[in-house]
C-alpha cells in the first residue's frame, strides 16, 4: 500500500512538472541561442531570423509563445554569470541527441550571416563541453550546419 500510494505521489508530480520542464527547456535553449547571437557583440537580423526559425520549429511554438520565450530568455541572458547555471539543467534533462541538437542549432545561428566569428565558436565549443559532449559531435554539428562551398 506505501508502494502505491508513494507512486501515485510521483505520478502526480511528474505530471504537475512537465509543463514547467518543457517551458524551463525552451528557455534554456533560447538563451544559448541568444548568448551565440551576441558573441561576437554584433546582432545581425539574419542570425535572430534563424534563430527565431529554429525555436519555432523545434518546440511547435505560436508567435506568441515564441515571443514570451525570447523575452525570458533575454532577461535570463542579460542576468547570466556562468553557462553551468544553463548547461546543468539541459544535462539534466536532455538526452545526448537532444543536447547535440542544441549544439547544431548554434551553429546554424552563426552560420547565418555567412560569417564565423571566433567568439562564437569558443562559445559553442564551451558549450560542448558543459553538456558533456565529445569533441567529434561539435565537429560533426559545425559541418551539418556550415554551408556548402561553391
Amino acid at each position: 500500500m506505501k508502494f502505491l500510494i508513494e507512486a501515485l505521489f510521483k505520478s502526480v508530480e511528474i505530471v504537475e512538472q512537465h509543463p514547467g520542464r518543457e517551458r524551463l527547456l525552451q528557455v534554456a535553449t533560447a538563451t544559448l541561442l541568444l548568448e551565440v547571437v551576441r558573441a561576437d557583440f554584433e546582432v545581425q537580423q539574419s542570425e535572430m531570423d534563424k534563430l527565431k526559425a529554429l525555436l519555432t520549429s523545434q518546440f511547435q511554438l505560436d508567435e506568441s509563445e515564441l515571443e514570451q520565450i525570447l523575452a525570458e530568455a533575454k532577461h535570463e541572458a542579460d542576468h547570466l554569470i556562468s553557462l553551468q547555471h544553463i548547461t546543468r539543467q539541459l544535462n539534466e534533462q536532455f538526452s545526448e541527441a537532444e543536447k547535440t541538437r542544441v549544439i547544431e542549432m548554434m551553429w546554424e545561428v552563426v552560420f547565418a550571416d555567412g560569417n564565423l566569428d571566433h567568439y562564437e565558436e569558443h562559445l559553442i565549443r564551451q558549450v560542448a563541453e558543459l553538456l558533456y559532449l565529445p569533441h567529434s559531435v561539435f565537429i560533426q554539428a559545425r559541418h551539418k550546419a556550415e554551408p556548402p562551398v561553391m
